[in-house]
């Protein structure tokens, strides 16, 4: 590519040989000329190189999305995917009920990080937060796309649109830094001092461990990792069960079998619904939210099974090239949960052993592994379960010649950082008379 040597990776043993068993080799993020220096500064975590920065950062984000914070903040996840299905319940139940759900989805997962960083939460959609936070997200999220960054692989480049993108750049990163920067100081003027993550970083600034710019990228990290990519599993999901309601009448067997209509699913409850667990891994491996993996990055040269790879090469997990290789996974192009019954072991136990025995590289490989991977596991799992226990999905569509609403098309998607579904329309259908009790009593 250019004066860059591009490795991709399409293989799950290659993935384990290299990115897991040679892990230290291969654990870096490339250098990029705008980006990594002019936009984040070299201080994000998500982008960063491995370095002893890197070392220093990771426990820090553990303290918020590690295993053991998530089972602390249990219940404050479960109270946002309640809510979740009171506000789908009443937009369902409104004159025009058709829905696109991404930014109900997207609403619940951003609320969790505002509560946990800031310990403020969002009432709606309409909510002047939520409209900035979803419009320059999207923003970011396009200039950061692969497109942006040819002048990497071309340095010649730079003398014809170099300005121009440094210019936008330039203009990205104030706007990043304005909109943190507002919240750190909120969090820093709240007179009753509340507890939240952004406090607890403060607190290391006082100990001369961090500084405020860098609260500012690590919290930019933690928003965009806690909300873009679980809220867009969510819509691929929900999209992929409207084409297919022979599997939804598999989980709704499973949910009156095992849930019943008194209550909704907890995550307590996960180990006992085999057939909801195995929808969730299927679609992570059928339209999970990323195609391409965050890259790669070798500082020294490496030898693999007579292939010579250079120092400083762009290795790139193709996790769409893998999900649907025929030889791993049988009739790859079907959306097929039986494909992973008798697996009880989580995403997040499997990244970290034998990649034979892994169900999907949605979350990554190594030692760059999702760090917010166990967060995304229990929202998952608590927004398919209850969405189905709520609900029957009914696609939307205008009708074909058959009279049949025309199937939902996952291959059409818009492709950046994450990766979204064509807009498409659908209705959520009340499944049984007391799930308004339930979630309103």
């Amino acid at each position: 590519m250019g004066q860059q040597c591009w490795i991709i990776l399409t293989g799950d043993k290659v993935i384990g040989d290299l990115l897991q068993k040679r892990g230290g080799k291969y654990s870096s993020r490339p250098p990029n000329y705008y980006f990594y220096q002019i936009l984040t500064r070299s201080k994000g975590f998500i982008n960063g190189p491995y370095n002893e920065r890197y070392k220093m950062l990771a426990p820090i984000m553990l303290e918020l999305l590690g295993q053991r914070a998530v089972k602390e903040n249990s219940d404050l996840i479960d109270s946002q995917f309640c809510i979740l299905m009171q506000n789908l319940y009443r937009a369902s139940m409104s004159t025009d009920c058709n829905l696109y759900p991404k930014y109900y989805f997207q609403l619940a997962s951003l609320n969790i990080i505002t509560i946990l960083c800031l310990a403020k939460s969002i009432k709606d959609v309409e909510d002047p937060f939520y409209k900035e936070f979803e419009i320059f997200t999207k923003s970011y999220l396009e200039l950061i796309k692969i497109t942006n960054r040819l002048s990497d692989f071309f340095p010649i480049l730079r003398l014809f649109s170099g300005n121009k993108l440094y210019y936008r750049v330039i203009k990205e990163r104030r706007i990043i830094e304005a909109f943190y920067g507002r919240l750190i100081e909120e969090v820093k003027n709240d007179s009753e001092e509340k507890p939240c993550f952004i406090r607890r970083l403060l607190h290391k600034v006082d100990e001369k461990i961090l500084d405020e710019l860098d609260i500012v990228y690590l919290t930019n990290d933690i928003f965009l990792a806690g909300t873009e990519t679980v809220s867009s599993s969510l819509t691929w999901i929900t999209a992929a069960l409207a084409n297919n309601p022979q599997i939804q009448y598999k989980a709704h067997q499973e949910l009156d079998q095992i849930i019943g209509h008194s209550r909704l699913p907890s995550a307590s409850d996960e180990p006992n619904m085999p057939y909801i667990r195995a929808i969730i891994k299927e679609s992570q491996r059928y339209c999970g939210p990323i195609y391409l993996g965050v890259p790669h990055y070798n500082e020294e040269e490496d030898e693999y099974n007579g292939y010579h790879i250079p120092a400083n090469s762009v290795i790139v997990l193709n996790q769409y090239g893998i999900h649907m290789d025929g030889r791993r996974y049988e009739n790859p192009k079907e959306f097929k949960p039986e494909r992973f019954f008798g697996i009880t072991e989580s995403s997040a136990v499997l990244a970290n052993g034998n990649y034979q025995n892994r169900d999907h590289f949605g979350f990554g490989a190594g030692r760059r592994l999702c760090t917010a991977v166990h967060m995304a596991e229990l929202e998952l799992f608590l927004g398919i379960s209850r969405l189905l226990w709520c609900f029957k999905i009914e696609n939307a569509s205008p009708l074909g010649k058959d009279g049949k609403p025309t199937p939902i098309d996952l291959e059409k998607a818009y492709v950046g950082a994450t990766v979204w579904p064509e807009k498409y329309q659908i209705k959520f259908i009340k499944r049984h008379d007391n799930v308004e009790n339930v979630l309103f009593g």
